[in-house]
């Protein structure tokens, strides 16, 4: 709870768009982002377009200070507020789109979750997912570091790869609290529905290259991105394989809005390299008292 908090007593800017943001959504944004109850908040309904905000009033405040970026990427929902900061989806469009995908994915029936698995072997895992999926849905759906990788799957087979994991002292398992096998086959259905949405949107021509979750290569025409977004539902995020990417082009500064997650993972999986992240509003500060001096 208090999320955005600071950012909205600081800023005009940021005050804006949360209003903006509860109009377009016709929910109580600011109420449930500062004062909760926290059980609100961890919806994914309300969790996906809160965040959307947070990491666009992040990006707006930046904008207006000069910081401005030379590519984008994304996290699965990440990802929109990626393509709004780089002008190819409206941020009313984008916080629809998201409001919509988070229904969608929630509402898939059957019993799904996902486990995050660390600095456990990827070869033995993939050969550990490969027997657990002959008795149904298991995959690796996000490629995360080098030494993490989380998979989405049926409940029931999601915790037997816990334990197996557990039981062999190669690595840890960590059952997430999530209300879905997300970016596994099961979310077929969703992104089904959610194309529909995708298909009535306006999308414009990117301003700054993005780097798609579910190629991990640079998107080249707007004409993708109704395709990307639906594929993005039910495919596994290349994440660590987006930065090795962005490593290739020459990107060396990474600033993450909204979270310090992917700050992490950068620092697993690129070395050399500088890395900062904007949560609240001192953070803002600091990172732009460093950008001053450098």
């Amino acid at each position: 709870m208090g999320m955005g908090r600071s950012l909205y007593e600081a800023s005009a800017t940021a005050k804006n768009l949360f209003h903006q943001a509860e109009e377009v959504l016709a929910m109580p944004l600011c109420r449930l982002c500062f004062d909760g109850p926290s059980a609100d908040l961890t919806d994914t309904r309300i969790a996906q377009p809160a965040i959307l905000t947070v990491s666009y009033i992040i990006f707006q405040l930046l904008k207006e200070n000069g910081v401005t970026p030379t590519w984008v990427a994304g996290h699965s929902l990440g990802e929109y507020t990626a393509l709004v900061a780089a002008d190819a989806l409206d941020f009313e469009d984008a916080l629809r789109l998201v409001k919509r995908r988070a229904e969608l994915m929630s509402s898939v029936p059957g019993e799904g979750g996902m486990v995050a698995v660390l600095n456990f072997p990827i070869v033995d895992l993939q050969e550990e997912v490969g027997k657990l999926k002959k008795e149904g849905v298991l995959e690796l759906a996000n490629h995360n570091s080098p030494a993490q990788i989380v998979v989405s799957g049926e409940k029931p087979l999601v915790r037997k790869l816990a334990d197996t994991v557990k039981e062999s002292k190669k690595g840890r398992a960590i059952m997430l609290e999530v209300s879905g096998a997300f970016h596994s086959p099961l979310m077929l259905p969703a992104a089904k529905q959610l194309r529909v949405e995708l298909d009535r949107t306006a999308f414009h021509p990117l301003t700054v290259p993005l780097v798609a979750n579910v190629t991990a290569e640079l998107v080249t025409s707007t004409e993708e991105l109704p395709s990307l977004l639906e594929k993005q539902v039910y495919s596994p995020v290349l994440w660590e394989e987006s930065l090795r990417k962005l490593s290739s082009l020459g990107c060396d500064f990474y600033l993450e809005a909204g979270a310090k997650v992917l700050t992490g993972l950068v620092k697993k999986t690129i070395k050399g390299v500088t890395t900062h992240h904007v949560i609240e509003a001192d953070d803002l500060k600091k990172v732009l008292a460093f950008l001053k001096e450098v």
